[in-house]
């Protein structure tokens, strides 16, 4: 025997009793006698008995009822039980397996079937001894996975989490088959306003999936918060996920740039079902269908950015959702993009309605219940002013106090302005100046105006006229774009120089281009002008600047940007919020003028109720209220009727 047992032998019958102690001693096992039912149950403990035998037959309490109480004893602990019988009844006999016995043994008694049967449950006992050691290993194993798992869930949340989901005008569904899934929403506030958004769907599911989004969340927060362009995020992205990820796995996914200076935005899908873009003019949504190929299929030098373009105005929509929610199936048994959906693509689906009622399909169907895929849905409330009131970047206090004097030089000819993007370079260097990064925000407002105007303007000769209306934008960029992929020659220079005197700062913006220039002294910097839905950018950077200079023939242009040393949070969220509030007054103004010739001058006799009631629209302050007004309000019907109607309005 490779193993000595504790063994509890109950029988009344004092012959069988002494010879099965006898022959169970001879193989050096230690043997507990008890002479009955009650004193077998008293003298079992389950931490030194290893074994029990009884005999089925006894006084106060049979074997059948001793070995019920035994395993209620035992719990969770193992203890074979053989039952000792001098009967061949087979119905009592499988009534001892029934209630748990593990073997029994007949009388009388054979030493060598029992040595057979005590090697058996040795065997047994050994291999329950494993099981249960495995068990405890698998469990502390277990234990320790799902701690590692928490504490990769918070890095990973940290990383592909932002503030900016919790935006307003953002609306999002995410339900992931594991802890970790391959779907990934990411979103960023841009420098100078707006927002860049990322909806991603990772081959595969559970971390395998999920741990591609990292380097893709990298790129994106950090590019994006350096003021690079969605086109030269995209294959930035596409390199990286390219040379880390398996040749097998990929990113379908869907980048979306707002646009809040001209109320456009561009669409970039690669591999995800169709956007949905509800636009008040139209009676169905507009569908972005995928003109790219996912993210991480193609080598660098082959990688295109095919992008849509569109214009907004406020309380537009924007819907996105992964191949979960298209793939699904409903109740039926039907996939959601052949009978679900089609209200959504028909729109018969209210805009403002068509996340909520995108969710109810997927509770209604039962699609959330039981996932066969990971679902994400996105939903845009469009507005000029996303990402304008962002929180600002406070530097550390200690780092202000050292003066940074420097100037450098940047000239771009021709092939750099088709290919390179300066601005996120530029503010990159011009922000490491100490105290200037809470000001980052108003820098790449004024530079990025600059250095618009120079290229647009000066180099491709675009005239703003075009921006007459929402469309005319989409139009002035398409001919941007046109313009500068046939550029030969022409330069834009930048120059950058800083200086300090004390406590006060000093940040000079010198822009110069190769164009005709132009009359400067027509400029208007009466930031209220609302008659054109363009021209506004050089009023807006006449706020911002102390100073704002032309000079050679309006070729260049100085822009003075002051601060002070110490930690002026209060004047730098001033001017961060300027944009926002001025924004906000070009609106309310655009209202006035649209309710006014809608009540005023088709009725001019009774004039003064008309205008009371006006004021009493404009007081509306519910959200469904606003969705019913703002769509109404175009700019070709703002300037329909000449400057003189506008005269008796007076502008609150």
């Amino acid at each position: 025997m490779e193993q000595l047992l504790t063994i509890l032998v109950a029988d009344d019958n004092p012959t069988d009793r002494v010879l099965l102690k006898a022959i169970l001693s001879q193989f050096g096992h230690n043997v507990i006698v008890a002479v009955d039912g009650q004193d077998a149950v008293d003298k079992f403990d389950p931490e030194t008995i290893q074994l029990v035998c009884l005999d089925i037959k006894m006084p106060h309490k049979n074997g059948w009822e001793v070995a019920l109480e035994i395993q209620e004893i035992a719990g969770d602990k193992f203890v074979p039980i053989v039952f000792l019988s001098g009967v061949a009844d087979p119905v009592a006999l499988s009534n001892c397996l029934k209630i748990g016995g593990t073997d029994f043994i007949s009388k009388p008694y054979s030493p060598a079937l029992i040595t057979a049967k005590l090697n058996a449950i040795v065997r047994l006992l050994v291999m329950q001894k494993t099981l249960e050691e495995q068990r405890d290993e698998l469990a502390h194993y277990n234990e320790k996975l799902l701690h590692e798992q928490e504490v990769a869930k918070v890095v990973y949340e940290n990383i592909t989490n932002s503030n900016c989901l919790k935006d307003s005008a953002l609306s999002t569904i995410h339900y992931g088959t594991n802890t970790f899934n391959g779907d990934v929403i990411l979103a960023a506030y841009k420098p100078n306003g707006g927002m860049h958004l990322l909806l991603g769907d990772f081959t595969g599911h559970g971390l395998s999936a999920a741990i591609g989004a990292l380097p893709l969340a990298d790129i994106f927060f950090d590019w994006t918060k350096k003021g690079f362009l969605m086109r030269q995020i995209i294959p930035e992205i596409n390199a990286r996920l390219k040379s880390v990820l398996p040749s097998n796995m990929f990113c379908s996914a869907a980048f979306i740039d707002i646009k809040v200076n001209n109320k456009s935005i561009e669409v970039w899908n690669g591999g995800l079902p169709d956007l949905l873009f509800f636009s008040g003019n139209a009676q169905a949504p507009t569908r972005l269908t995928s003109k790219n190929l996912p993210l991480g299929v193609l080598s660098p030098d082959v990688f295109e950015c095919q992008i849509d373009l569109a214009s907004f105005v406020p309380y537009d929509r924007l819907l996105a959702f992964s191949d979960g929610v298209y793939e699904a199936f409903d109740s039926a048994g039907n996939m959601f993009c052949n009978f679900v959906l089609q209200p959504l693509y028909d729109g018969e689906v209210q805009a403002s309605n068509s996340m909520d009622w995108l969710a109810s399909q997927l509770h209604k169907e039962g699609v959330l219940d039981n996932p066969h895929d990971d679902i994400s849905c996105l939903g845009v409330r469009l507005d000029s002013n996303i990402g304008i009131d962002s929180p600002v970047y406070d530097a550390p206090q200690s780092h202000d106090e050292a003066p940074a004097d420097f100037s450098f030089e940047y000239v771009l000819n021709a092939d750099s302005l088709r290919n390179t993007d300066p601005l996120p370079y530029v503010l990159q260097i011009i922000t490491t100046v100490p105290g200037l990064s809470r000001y980052s925000s108003q820098i790449f407002m004024i530079l990025s105006e600059l250095y618009s105007n120079a290229l647009e303007h000066g180099v491709l000769k675009l005239s703003s006229t075009k921006k007459h209306s929402s469309d005319g934008f989409s139009l002035y960029y398409e001919e941007r774009e046109r313009s500068l992929a046939v550029l030969k020659e022409g330069f834009v220079k930048i120059s950058v120089k800083v200086t300090s005197d004390k406590n006060d700062r000093v940040l000079i913006l010198y822009v110069e281009d190769s164009g005709e220039g132009f009359d400067f002294s027509r400029v208007n910097y009466d930031i209220s002008n609302t008659e054109l839905l363009y021209n506004r950018g050089l009023a807006l950077l006449d706020q911002l600047c102390q100073k704002l200079e032309f000079s050679k023939g309006g070729r260049a242009v100085s822009a003075h940007y002051h601060w002070s040393v110490g930690g002026n949070v209060r004047l730098a969220l001033l001017l961060h919020s300027l944009f926002y509030r001025w924004r906000k007054l070009c609106e309310q103004i655009q209202i006035r003028c649209y309710l006014y010739r809608q009540v005023y001058c088709r009725k001019p006799q009774n004039h003064l109720y008309q205008l009371q009631r006006m004021e009493r629209l404009l007081k509306m302050t519910s959200k469904k209220q606003k969705q019913r007004l703002y769509p109404k309000i175009k700019s070709s019907q703002i300037n329909r009727r000449p400057k003189s109607a506008l005269y008796p309005m007076k502008v609150m």
